[in-house]
Order: structure tokens, then C-alpha cells, then sequence
């Protein structure tokens, strides 16, 4: 073992009292690090000496400092120290037998003479602290102690904890990410909480990292806190911040469970400390368990209420129990139960949960957490007796769920559409492997386990457009019925017709506009039209649709967007990471509907500022499916983007954004250079403000800025300023320089299923140039006019309107029986001959709808 001389043991022990709060006449031998005799302060002893010795510390390069006084003995509570550093004063255990000691002491050495033979000495802070520990010793003292030394050099000074053992079976069902633990098990669906809460009662409940004092879990029991409240404490650990309220919703969901003995799960996350044996997985499912107690307590000097759950069924062995562990034995007579007293204060009884004494647990009472009338300033220990009492519960009590879901079935004889709804959408339990898996594909559920390839699917039938149509919904013969809605300070031009079409615009700002084409079931029914179109793209998942992660979330593991996509043309980045296919891997549905959203905007767009759409987003959507509110204004886009509703009706809304409404960022700045928006929040008021700028020196503005905002309650968000009902059909075209600057928009779907394809301009200059060959799509070159010539007033998306410039060259088209509708009178559209253009890609040919 190193020898160090008797000045260093003094430094290292002035150390440890300098970092812990420990009076150096505390650091006193007995045996390296393990559980001593308590002194007259509650404090164990270290064996200083010994342990530099046996870890092989070098002596640090400092001035010895001059110890200071200890004749006054602060409480610990008086020194800013935590309750949580006060119970590891009081309770530091660890432990280290000849051979650890033997090993650490030729490690320490070894490492001593590297780094004296290859590293020149540097300069140090002058405080007192270790250069380098070896991997397998145990830091005992304050958390903050630790912290800190192992910010120095991390590498060494990093202990990993003590392996656990292996458990002793699989759990029912895991998952790797929340999101698919919340889209597969009906009891959770918590995605930012700890509990699942329903109509008054707890459904699931999520055991991860639980920094309070006083958590435990074994076979059988689970001890754990009421969430929230927490926040970000100075040393950047989670806490409790705040009191814990017996009214709160949570906590009476708990006891609404304990009244009525409703069983609720358990689900135990990675980063759970107290597991006995280690968690194979990110989340995973334990068992049914029932509430049997709920009190009151102080963490940290705030409120903070505990539950204990018992396991349901204790006659069978829990797979989180150790491996080799003994089986459960069930005595026929019931444990003991622990005993009850009331508070003379308040008059409630108390079980005496804790060995040390019994404890008013009554929150409002004066002598709450009190023994003997002083404040419970020290950790107690659970009373065996209390944790030793089991439940007989009444054999006829069955959990709601099964822990891990059945499969669906694979068709339903009531509903045609059922492979589309919610229940079809969300996740499954794999059979093979037990993990929850979101389904990421349209088509079918994939198991993302490495090497299980199980794969499940419902028949998807090919549905009709009727078939999608709400109870008293019917597809008008006539113009559509107008449904959208509209408040200050959008105005609304008058309305035009063209054929079957209904064609309103909205203008929402100067110079923004949008363009609603409402179809009806003629315009829809014409060949290549949108039944055609509908029908086709639920061929063999022609168009491939996945869903895909998003780039930005705050979720354990992978985040899947709601919706399924496909990205054809240019490549196209939104907050999903989404894959994109050049357009001549597009089937002929896609391009289809390209081109007669290019035939919309043109409509749209009369000033001739319009250019070729070259990105096609193809969006799918299941029941209840939707994309919450986003723009389209991200810099390598165009000012036009043109949309086709397929399937399923929807509810389209536009609001202007948060910070054009409100007139403040995120962080709370104020720009007065910024334009104040019609309809936005206190408009005369900050016109009236921003006139002052200039004038008013920046302290005046500033107070008057603030009087302003403090003289009324801030809105989060702006309201919904229109409502646009999309039926199948419908296109919706949206343009200006600022629409997407100002405005935001969100699609919500209403039916069962429902494809949105949207079409934007992509500016080639901020795209790869070796993408550039996805944009590129064909079209005609040279036609006869007498065959292709449009009509004037552009009634029909037919294809020669697609001459406007593209990226690259065209490739050559064979045009066949390609005829100008002709117009009746009734209004609708008759055709002779079935439209067609036969594309060709290399040895592909198919024809092309409009």
C-alpha cells in the first residue's frame, strides 16, 4: 500500500470536512468505510487514512490551509444542507473487504507511477480535492460532493452502480419509446406524466427516476410519491418544489381507486432505482396492483404525499423478483396489521407507518410531522409490520385489461372501413417477443425487435368515397353547400362557379389569399376525376406511406408523427424526417393529382407570378388522425401551395401566429418595428405604442410596453380566424409572400380514412444539385391543337396545361385520345373518350388520370 505522510491524511480529512459539512474532529479511524457507531452528532465515522491508502490517491498540489474552528456545532438543517444530504450523512455505508482493498491499493499505485513518469505536474485550485480514484471506489458523504469531484475528471471518478441481479422471468409486454407504450396498452396514456388518470380514477401508473427519500418496491409491495411538482433545483437535479394538495385531481383519482378497489398497473422504467433486479428494457409492464394506503409527509420541506401499492395477485411469482429467489408462500391466516392512532390535535387517526414512532399524517394539522412536538429532521425507516400486511382481495375482482392487448381480429362483418379505425391504428403487442410497436407502416404492423420478423396485417378493402360519408352527410348534385366560417379580419370576395365547381377566396391580409374549390359528385365522378384518383391510390399501397419520426421532440426514444407520408419530387424538409422519391418512381395516381393541382393554383394565381409546383407530400390519414397547426414558410419554398382532399371529409383552420397575435417571441421581447396584423391582439393599443417609438426615450417605452401587457390577461393563442370544411374533392390553394410568414394552419380529420396530397415549389437553389432530377415530371411537348387545345376559361385540369416551366428537361410523351370535354347544359361534364397519356419511364408505361 502507498504510505503517505500524516500533513496529507490532514488535508484529505479537512477536505472532507470542507466538502461535507463534516468538522474534521469527525473523520476519526474505524475500519475503511463501513457502518460505524453513531457519535454524538448523528454522524458515521470514516477511516480517512485508510481509504487514501487503499485507493492510491496522489497528494494534491496545494498550500495547507488553516483548519477552522468546530467548537460550535451547527445543525446540519442550519447550513443549507438538503434532507436528502442530511440522510446520507447520517446513513453512509459502504463496503470493502482485503481483496478490494488489495486491488484498489496496485491500481492507485500503478496509476501513480504512469502518471508521474508521463504527465508534467500542472497547476491546481487551491481547495482540497482528489486527482484521481480508481474506477470501483465507492464516494460516500454529500451528493453535491460527489458531483463535484467527478466533474474534474469524469473518466475516473464516474461509479457505476453495483449490477443488479438478473430477474426472474420476462415481463408481459415492453416498450422501447413512450409513444408506443402509450399507442398500445389501454391503460396508459400518459405521454408527459407518471400517472394515467380517467374519469376519476388511475388507470396506469409509471415508475421511473424518483429522487425523494422513502421509495421502495420488492416482489409484492411498491412504495413510491404522488407526481409533479417538481422542478430543476440550483445543483441542476430534479426536486420537489412545491406542496403537494390533497384536492388534487391525481391524488383523489388515487383514492377513488382505494374506495372502490379498482385495480390499476404498474409499468417500471430504466431509470428506477429501486427495482431489486435490473429492467431489461426502457419501460416495462410489472403487474395489477391495488392502492392500500395513501398519507402525507415532507420532502425536502414540502408536502408530499405517498402511495403503497400491493400486488393483486400475490399467489404467483413476480418476474422482477430475483433469479433463484424463493417461491411465495401464502399463509392461510391474514399478517398482522399495524396499528392505528388518533392525533389529540386534529382528531384523525394515523397508521404508524414508521419504526421510529407514530406520526400525525394529516397535512392541516399543527403537529403534522412532528415527534414529541419537534420537526422530523432524520431519515426513518418503513415499520416491518406495515410492510408485511397483505390483502385478501375478493377472488371475484378481475383487472379491466389484459396486460398485454390481444391482437385485432382481422376483418369485421359490421363495418367495411374497420381496418382504418382507431383500433387499427394504434400499437400491438408482438406475440413473438412482448414488445409494444407502434404501427409505422399503412399497410401493416412490423416488429422492430432485431431478428423477430413478425409482421401483421388487416385486410384493407378498397373503399368507395360514399362509403366515408358522415350519418347525414350526402355528395351534392348541384354546387356544394358552403360550410366554411369566418371572423374579422378576413374577407371573403364573391363567390364564383365554373361547372360543378363552387370557387370562394379569402383573403386574410393584403395580397394573401385563399382559394377554396368545393367539388360535387360531378365534378368527382368525371374519368380520372377524384373517385378515380381515390380508388387508385388504395391499390397495394401504391404510394408506400410510412410514418416517420420527428426531428424535434422531448420523448424518451423514437417519436412517430401522426400521420403516414410519402415526399415525391424535391426533396422536402418539415419537422418530419420524411423520405422523398424523384417523381418518375411516382405511380400515375400521384402525378394525376400534381396535375390538377397545378391546374387550381393557375385559377388561383392570375397575375402570372405563378411557377410549376415541383414537390408533391402525399399524407394519409386513419381515424382520428390529423397534423396540428404548422406552416409552410420555410425558406426553400415557394409562395403557392395547393392541396387535394381525398376520402374522408376534414376540418381545415387558419389562426395567426402566437407571436404576430400577441406581439411578443417566446422569451417575452417586444419589437415595435414588427407590423401590427389585423385582428390581432390589442391592435389600436400597440399602434398607438409603436407610434411613440423614436420619441419616447427606451426606459419610457419600455414602462409604457409593460403597463400595456400587464393591464389584461395574455391569450396563448390567437383564435381560429377561418374554418374551411373539406368533403372529398375539395382543393384548397393557398398564396402570398406572407401568408405562411403571419398564419398557421392545422388539417383535422373527421372520417375514417383520408389522403391529403399537397404541392409546393421547392427553389432549386437550396436543394442538392444531385436531387435535382426528382422534380422533374413529364408532360406534353407537342400536341395537336385541334385535339388539346384548353378551354379559355380553364374549367378542366386537362394536360397540356402543365407547358410551364419545370426543373431539367421534359421527357416526350405518346398523347392518346386525348379530346376536349365538351360542356352540357345541365352544367356537367360529359365525356366522350376516357383521357389518357401513356408516360414512359425506361420499359414503364401507364396511363395518366385527370
Amino acid at each position: 500500500m502507498t504510505g503517505l505522510s500524516s500533513e496529507v491524511v490532514d488535508e484529505v480529512a479537512e477536505g472532507l470536512a470542507a466538502t461535507s459539512d463534516m468538522p474534521t474532529s469527525d473523520v476519526t479511524a474505524s475500519g475503511i468505510v463501513r457502518r460505524s457507531s453513531r457519535t454524538h452528532t448523528g454522524r458515521s465515522s470514516l477511516n480517512v487514512e485508510d481509504m487514501v491508502q487503499t485507493a492510491g490517491l496522489q497528494k494534491p498540489n496545494v498550500q495547507k490551509r488553516k483548519r477552522a474552528p468546530v467548537s460550535k456545532k451547527i445543525p446540519l438543517k442550519d447550513r443549507g444542507i438538503s434532507k436528502q444530504a442530511r440522510a446520507n450523512l447520517k446513513n453512509s455505508v459502504a463496503v470493502a473487504d482485503d481483496e478490494i482493498e488489495e486491488s484498489l491499493a496496485n491500481a492507485g499505485a500503478k496509476r501513480k507511477n504512469e502518471s508521474a513518469k508521463t504527465t508534467p505536474p500542472r497547476k491546481r485550485r487551491k481547495r482540497i480535492g482528489f486527482t484521481e480514484v480508481p474506477d470501483n471506489v465507492l464516494i460516500v458523504g454529500r451528493r453535491a460532493t460527489a458531483k463535484r469531484i467527478s466533474a474534474k475528471t469524469p473518466d475516473h471518478l464516474t461509479v457505476p452502480a453495483a449490477p443488479r441481479p438478473e430477474p426472474y422471468g420476462a415481463p408481459p409486454a415492453w416498450a422501447e419509446s413512450r409513444q408506443a407504450l402509450c399507442e398500445t396498452l389501454p391503460y396508459y396514456r400518459a405521454y408527459n406524466s407518471g400517472a394515467h388518470t380517467s374519469g376519476g380514477l388511475a388507470h396506469g401508473f409509471l415508475l421511473s427516476l424518483d429522487n425523494t427519500e422513502g421509495s421502495l418496491m420488492n416482489e409484492e409491495i411498491v412504495i413510491t410519491r404522488a407526481g409533479g411538482h417538481c422542478g430543476r433545483s440550483e445543483s441542476g437535479e430534479m426536486e420537489q418544489i412545491s406542496d403537494h394538495s390533497a384536492d388534487d385531481a391525481r391524488i383523489a383519482s388515487f383514492r377513488n381507486n382505494m374506495a372502490s378497489q379498482y385495480p390499476l398497473a404498474l409499468i417500471v422504467g430504466k431509470q428506477n432505482k429501486d427495482c431489486p433486479t435490473e429492467i431489461p428494457h426502457q419501460f416495462c409492464v410489472m403487474d395489477w396492483f391495488q392502492v392500500t394506503d395513501i398519507w402525507a409527509e415532507k420532502n425536502n420541506g414540502k408536502v408530499c404525499f405517498k402511495f403503497r401499492f400491493e400486488k393483486l395477485d400475490c399467489t404467483t411469482k413476480s418476474w422482477w423478483a430475483p433469479k433463484g429467489s424463493p417461491e411465495p408462500v401464502r399463509s392461510v391466516s391474514s399478517p398482522p396489521r399495524a396499528c392505528k392512532a388518533v392525533c389529540y390535535a386534529c382528531d384523525v387517526s394515523s397508521k404508524q407507518i414508521f419504526q421510529q414512532s407514530w406520526i400525525c399524517l394529516n397535512e392541516q394539522c399543527p403537529e403534522f410531522w412532528k415527534i414529541y412536538g419537534d420537526e422530523v429532521d432524520c431519515p426513518l425507516t418503513y415499520n416491518p409490520v406495515f410492510l408485511e400486511e397483505r390483502t385478501h382481495w375478493p377472488d371475484q375482482i378481475r383487472p379491466p385489461y389484459d396486460l398485454a392487448p390481444r391482437l385485432p381480429p382481422p376483418n369485421s362483418l359490421d363495418e367495411a372501413s374497420y381496418a382504418y379505425n382507431r383500433a387499427c391504428w394504434k400499437g400491438i403487442v408482438c406475440p413473438k417477443c412482448r414488445r409494444c410497436t407502434s404501427r409505422r407502416h399503412w399497410d401493416a404492423w412490423r416488429c422492430e425487435t432485431q431478428d423477430c420478423g413478425f409482421t401483421y396485417s388487416v385486410p384493407q378493402p378498397i373503399l368507395a368515397p360514399t362509403a366515408l360519408l358522415g350519418g347525414h352527410d350526402v355528395e351534392t348534385t348541384g354546387h356544394a353547400v358552403p360550410r366554411d366560417q369566418m371572423v374579422y379580419p378576413v374577407n371573403m370576395r364573391p363567390p364564383t362557379f365554373d361547372d360543378g365547381w363552387r370557387i370562394h377566396t379569402y383573403e386574410l391580409c393584403p395580397g394573401n389569399t385563399i382559394t377554396h374549390f368545393h367539388a360535387n359528385e360531378s365534378v368527382n365522378k368525371q374519368p380520372g376525376g377524384a373517385n378515380d384518383l381515390f380508388k387508385a391510390l388504395q391499390k397495394d399501397n401504391c404510394m408506400g406511406l410510412q410514418r416517420f419520426p420527428m426531428k424535434m421532440h422531448t420523448g424518451i426514444g423514437e417519436v412517430l408523427a401522426q400521420h403516414f407520408a410519402l415526399n415525391y419530387g424535391m426533396p422536402y424538409k418539415y419537422i418530419v424526417a420524411v423520405d422523398s422519391k424523384g417523381f418518375n418512381e411516382a405511380p400515375a395516381p400521384v402525378i394525376s393529382a400534381l396535375k390538377r393541382l397545378e391546374w387550381g393554383a393557375k385559377a388561383s394565381v392570375r397575375d402570372g407570378s405563378f411557377l410549376s409546383f415541383n414537390e408533391l407530400l402525399a399524407v394519409g390519414y386513419f381515424e382520428e388522425g390529423k397534423m396540428g397547426f404548422h406552416d409552410d414558410g420555410e425558406k426553400e419554398l415557394g409562395p403557392t401551395v395547393a392541396t387535394l382532399s381525398l376520402g374522408g371529409s376534414a376540418v381545415m383552420s387558419m389562426r395567426m401566429k402566437s407571436r404576430y397575435f400577441t406581439g411578443l417571441t417566446k422569451g417575452g421581447n417586444y419589437d415595435p418595428l414588427e407590423p401590427v396584423l389585423p385582428g390581432s391582439f390589442l391592435e389600436g393599443e400597440r399602434q398607438a405604442l409603436n407610434a411613440l417609438w423614436g420619441t419616447a426615450t427606451p426606459a419610457q417605452f419600455d414602462q409604457m410596453r409593460k403597463g400595456l401587457y400587464s393591464s389584461c390577461k395574455m391569450p396563448r393563442n390567437g383564435p381560429v380566424l377561418l374554418t374551411m370544411q373539406l368533403s372529398h374533392g375539395d382543393i384548397v390553394v393557398m398564396h402570398g409572400d406572407e401568408m405562411q410568414k403571419y398564419y398557421e394552419h392545422q388539417v383535422v380529420s373527421s372520417g375514417k380514412m383520408r389522403f391529403g396530397l399537397t404541392c409546393r415549389r421547392v427553389k432549386p437553389e437550396f436543394v442538392d444539385p444531385a436531387d435535382h432530377w426528382k422534380g422533374i415530371y413529364e408532360t406534353p411537348a407537342e400536341v395537336d391543337d385541334t385535339q388539346t387545345s384548353a378551354p379559355d376559361d380553364q374549367n378542366t385540369p386537362v394536360a397540356n396545361d402543365a407547358a410551364a416551366a419545370n426543373v431539367g428537361e421534359a421527357a416526350s410523351l405518346d398523347v392518346k385520345n386525348l379530346v376536349e370535354p365538351e360542356k352540357a347544359d345541365s352544367g356537367t361534364t360529359i365525356v366522350e373518350e376516357t383521357p389518357t397519356i401513356t408516360v414512359s419511364h425506361g420499359e414503364t408505361v401507364f396511363p395518366v388520370f385527370f
